[in-house]
């Protein structure tokens, strides 16, 4: 019957000599716009005052740029200097690598961002040095502080944190690492606990995104989705999750992206050659999802799907916003929420 009405409706506006508004495309807008390859990597985050904050590699050192008109235009994109020194701790090499983390907006407003500086050479043991640095700002992302080192432990560096970090309790990070389960770590002290993910099958999985919904719940994404309603202590499996990991995704191209209403959106990709970017959204903190309610955005556009992209935040109570990846550059899609409630939204 809408179909009917639909069909109805575009004859109508034919016989009176209209042309029928069909409903365009959001379109995605560049952050750096050129050819580019490697560990690139973008995350982004949302400060307090509403600016927009996006932060990638460069050339060996971490590139911030801003938006303060959520994401129609973005700054110039500046170096965080902190992020291309050596740490003392670890040794030099002549060919090293800093390899990008994450970007995230604190508690009392501060941004941090994480990053790895590779001794990109093995020692004589074959120990492939990965140090854990990070470094705050407290202006929205416009000067940082100096470079801070998280661990080792047991004369091991911790290596990369693959998704966000999730503020806990008493000023401590949950930080989600790519080797190893997550960590609690305290920034005052730098101590550093271990901090068990396991659900129903007994396994530690790594590549975890862990986040915190609007209703106090956990989430903890890896090979598969988990659920905890007291704090980590305990996690059950969620069944039919729709973005799930296949023989060519390792689960790195997915993002858990919590919303104030309390719902859950989900956006994934598909391995190199992804075509568009996919949104799913779950209704109840996460615990049931619908894999026909996909909505697939940009369907004639090249998505880097694993590492980090893409990532989605929330904006406003409306919109939401992606920030993605291709051999074309980085780029921003803004996302009215509206578009996301129905496959009806899909644009073919």
């Amino acid at each position: 019957m809408k179909r009917s009405l639909q069909f109805v409706s575009f004859l109508v506006l034919l016989s009176l000599g209209l042309t029928p508004v069909t409903h365009a495309e959001e379109k995605p807008v560049s952050i750096l716009a050129q050819r580019i390859g490697g560990h690139i990597h973008p995350s982004i985050c949302r400060a307090s005052d509403g600016t927009l904050i996006v932060v990638f590699k460069g050339e060996n050192v971490l590139m911030c740029s801003r938006s303060s008109d959520s994401g129609a235009s973005w700054s110039t994109l500046r170096p965080i200097p902190t992020s291309a020194k050596r740490p003392d701790l670890i040794r030099a090499v002549k060919k090293f690598e800093v390899y990008p983390g994450t970007a995230d907006t604190l508690p009392d407003g501060r941004i941090l961002v994480t990053w790895n500086y590779i001794a990109d050479d093995k020692s004589k043991d074959g120990y492939y040095e990965r140090a854990l640095l990070f470094s705050i700002s407290e202006d929205q992302g416009r000067s940082w502080s100096e470079q801070r080192l998280i661990g080792p432990v047991d004369g091991k560096h911790l290596g990369a944190v693959r998704h966000n970090v999730l503020p806990w309790s008493e000023g401590r990070w949950l930080l989600p690492l790519r080797v190893g389960m997550p960590r609690l770590f305290d920034p005052q002290t730098g101590a550093l606990t271990s901090f068990p993910v396991v659900g129903p099958d007994g396994k530690q999985h790594e590549f975890q995104q862990i986040v915190r919904t609007a209703n106090g719940s956990l989430l903890a994404m890896g090979p598969v989705l988990l659920h905890s309603q007291d704090q980590g202590q305990n996690w059950k499996l969620i069944k039919d999750f729709p973005a799930v990991p296949d023989k060519r995704d390792n689960a790195e191209g997915r993002y858990l992206t919590t919303l104030s209403d309390g719902r859950v959106l989900v956006t994934w990709g598909r391995d190199h050659q992804n075509q568009g970017l996919s949104y799913n959204l779950s209704t109840d903190d996460g615990q049931t999802w619908d894999a026909e309610r996909t909505v697939i955005l940009l369907p004639k556009t090249a998505v880097a799907a694993r590492y980090y992209s893409a990532r989605t935040i929330q904006i406003d109570e409306q919109h939401v916003g992606t920030v993605f990846m291709n051999r074309n550059g980085v780029h921003f899609l803004k996302v009215p929420l509206r578009r996301l409630n129905a496959p009806q939204a899909s644009d073919e």
